[in-house]
């Protein structure tokens, strides 16, 4: 297999084909998973190595900043789903105005073709590239003609009568529905966080927690405050817990914090970086009245996060599992 690449092109030598994707691949859903199995399908087929393309920043981040669009998955993120997926290269294009004048044409030219020696180009049902995005179907079979490199596209996911799409991930996802974003997703949604000290509270309130300080900026405004079932997976083993991702009112506290209490684990994750999945709301954050108040609720709150894992199966599998 050859070697994957973070972050950077990837120097390919003079004997290494590609079958290529090109897209953001935002999230990377059950639509792009399609895309990225297919993708591996033909590399294999062909005897090519499989390649993904994708942006950074976010194409819409240059061309609509006034959008304020805020993105499901970081690019490193996006790197290591591909690399777990068998994907063998991915290549990361720094995305600016001149790139984005760079006709269809050009991009297959010089990039597909003259930096990564495309033989085969897998595309998703509705996506173009290129300036003002011309690189649809119907341009790029026409290209096939003359570069010569084989075309497959590869039809929706579709769920509940609707092809599955970022913007649709994200808006459940901000509507706090977990159990349709896992869906859409195959997976249950996740995110970074390293443990930093914290005030201690939780421990005071017999609910020691690890206090997580998010690696992706921004990507916690995606899920609304409250309480959730979460899990995180240590070398392995899925420790369930709850997670508090909002304010202290109770404690006057209007600054958002993100604290996690694993059950059953003693040990010291100072400075460890956490993949944190999310896997069901149990409540909105509420203001108790005092604090043995709200230890019988956090209380509560624990037997009802035991609940939701019993109805799961206890391993590590079942976070990224297709679901």
């Amino acid at each position: 297999m050859a070697e994957f690449k973070d972050r950077v092109s990837p120097v390919l030598g003079e004997k290494v084909s590609t079958a290529v994707t090109v897209g953001t691949f935002d999230g990377l859903h059950k639509g792009h998973l399609s895309i990225l199995e297919e993708l591996r399908k033909a590399a294999g087929k062909r005897g090519l190595s499989s390649m993904v393309i994708t942006f950074d920043p976010h194409p819409r981040q240059v061309l609509q900043p006034e959008a304020r669009i805020r993105l499901l998955s970081s690019t490193e993120a996006k790197i290591k789903l591909c690399a777990e997926l068998g994907i063998d290269y991915v290549t990361v294009l720094e995305f600016n105005r001149e790139l984005s004048q760079v006709t269809a044409e050009r991009f297959v030219i010089d990039y597909l073709i003259g930096r990564y020696n495309m033989k085969c180009l897998v595309m998703g049902y509705d996506h173009a590239f290129g300036r003002d995005r011309q690189g649809g179907e119907k341009v790029l079979r026409e290209l096939v003609k003359v570069y010569d490199y084989d075309l497959i596209k590869v039809p929706p996911v579709i769920i509940d009568g609707r092809p599955i799409s970022s913007s649709w991930v994200r808006s459940r996802l901000e509507d706090g529905d977990l159990k349709t974003v896992a869906r859409l997703l195959g997976r249950f949604y996740s995110f970074s966080g390293t443990v930093v000290a914290g005030a201690g509270r939780g421990k005071k309130l017999g609910h020691p927690t690890a206090n997580l300080e998010p690696v992706e900026a921004g990507g916690l405004e995606l899920f609304p405050d409250g309480i959730y079932a979460a899990a995180v997976d240590l070398e392995g083993e899925m420790l369930p817990g709850a997670l508090h991702h909002g304010p202290r009112p109770t404690f006057d506290e209007t600054e958002s914090t993100l604290e996690l209490n694993l059950f059953d684990y003693s040990g010291n994750l100072y400075g460890r970086t956490l993949e944190v999945f999310v896997i069901e709301r149990i409540r909105p954050i509420l203001r108790f009245d005092s604090a043995d108040a709200l230890t019988r609720q956090m209380d509560a709150d624990d037997e009802e996060v035991r609940r939701v894992f019993e109805k799961m199966k206890s391993s590590t599998a079942a976070l990224r599992r297709a679901v």
